[in-house]
């Protein structure tokens, strides 16, 4: 029997623009199962950062219901929506955002939770990542792609039941963009979580379970 992990329901969100609203979400309603990788997918300025800030808690929604593993989340406070960032979500994003004072080690290492490391090791995720030998590395010293999946071991660190991912092969040519989303894929069907990927590249679309296109503010399969 297939889980729910996320829900939108209705959501709605508009943009003051001179004198004017643009909305840019109208009626968004999304579900998103246990080990499903889903891609968004539309033009530039569609809605698609606008629909993973409000599915990631970074931003509220005009109307509508965000609700994550059945529970509605939509309304909660501030610190309660940090809380479950930082448990249940974990963020890819077009560039890599590693602090350049940090070997790759400590930038996992800051961001673990304690609970979360009895579960999930950080030289066994550097493993199944192929990046064990940039584990006392510094960014300055890591190709792109190194650096980025870097930045996949930093979101699944803390063992999220969701992967949100914006545009996570913005940097990198086509190979190393397909090895990135690969594991992404491959880390998701491991661990039995899910993730929400909103992306131009269409090259990697194969690698998903399903894809959505943003129109006039809805959500149009394929």
């Amino acid at each position: 029997m297939s889980e729910t992990l996320l829900e939108l329901v209705d959501i709605t969100k508009s943009y003051r623009d001179g004198e004017s609203n643009r909305t840019i979400l109208n009626g968004v309603n999304l579900k998103i199962e246990k080990g499903e990788f889903v891609a968004i997918v539309g033009p530039s300025g569609s809605g698609k950062s606008t629909f993973l800030s409000i599915a990631g808690l970074l931003l509220t929604p005009d109307s509508g219901r965000i609700l994550l593993d059945g529970n509605d989340v939509t309304k909660i406070s501030g610190s309660r929506r940090t809380m479950i960032r930082r448990k249940s979500l974990g963020f890819i994003f077009q560039s890599h955002n590693l602090l350049p004072y940090l070997k790759t080690e400590d930038q996992l290492a800051i961001v673990q939770e304690k609970e979360a490391s009895e579960r999930i090791h950080i030289d066994d995720l550097l493993n199944e990542l192929d990046i064990a030998d940039c584990r006392g590395k510094f960014p300055s010293q890591m190709s792109g792609g190194e650096k980025q999946r870097a930045a996949i071991a930093r979101a699944f660190i803390n063992d999220p039941d969701i992967i949100l991912a914006d545009e996570p092969t913005a940097s990198l040519d086509a190979e190393r963009g397909r090895i990135s989303v690969e594991m992404i894929r491959n880390e998701v069907k491991k661990r039995n979580k899910a993730a929400v990927m909103v992306t131009h590249d269409t090259r990697i679309l194969d690698l998903t379970d399903r894809i959505y296109r943003i129109e006039n503010g809805q959500l149009v399969c394929g």
